[in-house]
């Protein structure tokens, strides 16, 4: 099965949201407290395999904000993966194909509709047991229903929760004797470690060889046998991820390719005792033994990673379809390892869904991610509110947009070629609009922060520019601004400046979206599914570049001849053929 959406209601500050997954890599952003983690927590709510974890916070659902607060309610839209599971899930429950579920089944399998099941919730309880929703009463009342329900929750995907901040590698990990004899987990992070020191010992050694076995082994040359084998595998697959992202920024303070990983076993007191180990041999080929906690933040954090992606018990039979949660993840990395983090997700995320809250604009590179991916998260009269990026309607000026617009800045750059011919905009968004509909070759085009937050760049290309125009548009805001420049440069000014000049009626206002025909800018917002000109321009200038074309084709001959006078008008402020 994999899933599709997600209906949260009453959860926290959640009233009522959903969260969509038809993108397979999805950032999460807004200022804090604006209910992020929360949104992450009423996905992980939804499995009840993981009611452990966080000592069981996730499932806590009371919205603190208020004294009353309506049942809780999770919904999950599933989907079948292919025939075979369709046929596992028949063969399981015995469902005789006369039967009215089966062909109800059937349907659902080859219309490929979703299947949607709700967690049950008692007295605002998460209860161990999902319940089919939306279905018509002969379905519902069907005697094999909840055989087929547990026979999907069984099949579902699994949804892998990773918190930065308090999330670490335990010290040691440790199973009682009698394990041998019941197989008795703990709970909490206690379980999650030891059902990945058993999944190690599978990976590492053989399916049919186990902990077990393991653990009845007396001979303890036999026991570090097993053991080289099991770091092998670590090695593997631990380190070998930690070296590419080395590859890209070497100031972590560890030289990956000094590093390996040691598993130790000791028994004492009646229990089997695992610690992962660290040997460094940077200092003159001498190997010396460090703890994980006494590493890098950076390295314990992606090592925490890795061993949780690829030797959670899923993994191995279900490797796609699975959901990774990730909370402020790679807080600890550099930069530049930070956008190979980002990479690396986005190579998981094209056979799972990757879920993140982030304030870092190395984790929203556009050249990476799909900006229509990005989901806006606030919180308005203490409800949370989710939205598309296209459609979101937060006010920038709190900080929601703060990491976004970084990232979109970085994009830019800036050089001293830049300055030999210029455009200055005011903004971004003018930067994107002017480099995909206008073919100005040999000149930059540099965004500023705003039409009021020009001065200290018009001061710079007055100074250094051979040529240059400062595009302002016209409208209150940026008559005021071009009065202000005005009065401080003069002349070096007025002479560059331009507002639009042959494209208005000198008594309306204009600004950067009018220079498109009305029908192209409704037609750009559905192209790009947004609902905000802006927002939709800076889509569709991260879109592929047949996306570009394939709408500048569809513009309309008014579009058309405003971008030749535009272009026209400056090429000639700057000296520019056209």
């Amino acid at each position: 099965m994999k899933y599709t959406r997600f209906d949260v209601k009453y959860y926290k500050a959640i009233e009522n949201i959903t969260i969509n997954l038809s993108k397979n890599v999805i950032p999460l952003i807004g200022i804090n407290e604006s209910g992020k983690t929360s949104i992450l927590h009423a996905i992980l709510a939804f499995d009840k395999d993981k009611d452990t974890l966080m000592d069981g916070l996730h499932i806590d659902a009371k919205n603190k904000y208020k004294t009353v607060q309506a049942e809780c309610k999770l919904f999950a839209y599933v989907l079948f993966v292919d025939q075979a599971e369709f046929n596992e899930i028949g063969q399981e429950i015995s469902l005789s194909m006369d039967s009215p579920l089966y062909t109800w089944l059937r349907t659902k399998f080859e219309n490929r509709e979703e299947i949607c099941l709700s967690r049950d919730n008692k007295n605002n309880l998460f209860q161990k047991t999902y319940s089919l929703v939306g279905e018509n009463e002969e379905i519902l009342t069907s005697k094999k229903l909840s055989q087929l329900v547990n026979a999907i929750v069984k099949r579902l995907p699994n949804i892998l929760y990773f918190d930065d901040f308090s999330d670490r590698v335990p010290d040691t990990i440790c199973f009682s004797d009698s394990y041998i004899v019941d197989q008795k987990l703990g709970r909490g992070i206690e379980r999650e470690w030891q059902q990945i020191i058993v999944e190690i010992f599978s990976r590492g050694i053989d399916e049919k060889f186990s902990l077990i076995d393991f653990f009845k082994l007396s001979n303890e040359d036999e026991q570090e046998n097993y053991l080289s084998d099991v770091q092998d595998t670590l090695n593997r697959e631990i380190i070998e991820e930690w070296r590419k992202l080395k590859q890209v920024y070497s100031g972590f303070g560890e030289d990956a390719e000094d590093l390996t990983l040691k598993i130790r076993h000791t028994h004492e007191n009646s229990k089997h005792i695992f610690k992962f180990k660290v040997i460094d041999s940077e200092n003159n080929d001498s190997k010396r033994l460090f703890d994980i906690s006494s590493r890098s933040k950076g390295f314990q954090w992606y090592f925490n990673f890795i061993v949780k992606l690829k030797f959670n018990p899923k993994y191995k039979h279900h490797p796609t379809n699975a959901i990774y949660l990730l909370d402020e993840p790679g807080s600890y990395l550099h930069s530049s390892a930070q956008t190979e983090l980002l990479k690396k997700l986005c190579e998981i995320g094209k056979d799972n869904k990757i879920i993140y809250c982030t304030h870092s604009q190395y984790l929203l590179d556009p050249e990476i991610i799909n900006l229509s991916a990005i989901k806006i998260v606030s919180k308005d009269d203490g409800k949370i509110i989710l939205e598309d990026y296209g459609n979101s309607i937060a006010t920038r000026s709190l900080g929601a947009f703060s990491a976004l617009n970084d990232a979109l800045q970085l994009k830019f750059g800036f050089h001293e070629n830049i300055l030999r011919r210029c455009i200055l905009t005011e903004g971004i968004v003018d930067y994107y609009f002017f480099k995909m509909f206008l073919d100005l070759k040999s000149t930059r085009i540099m965004p500023g922060a705003g039409c009021g937050q020009l001065k200290e760049l018009i001061s710079i290309l007055i100074s250094c520019s051979e040529h240059f125009v400062v595009i302002l548009d016209y409208d209150g805001e940026g008559r005021n601004s071009y009065s202000t420049y005005k009065h401080y440069f003069e002349e070096s000014f007025t002479k560059y400046a331009y507002q639009y000049e042959g494209l208005r009626n000198d008594t309306n206002d204009f600004v950067l979206e009018d220079v498109l025909d009305s029908y192209d800018i409704e037609r750009l917002k559905t192209f790009t599914d947004c609902r905000n000109i802006k927002n939709a321009i800076t889509t569709l200038f991260y879109s592929s570049a047949d996306k570009v074309t394939e709408y500048k084709k569809l513009m309309t001959d008014n579009s058309i001849k405003s971008l030749e006078i535009l272009k026209r008008k400056l090429c000639n402020i700057i000296g520019q053929k056209v």
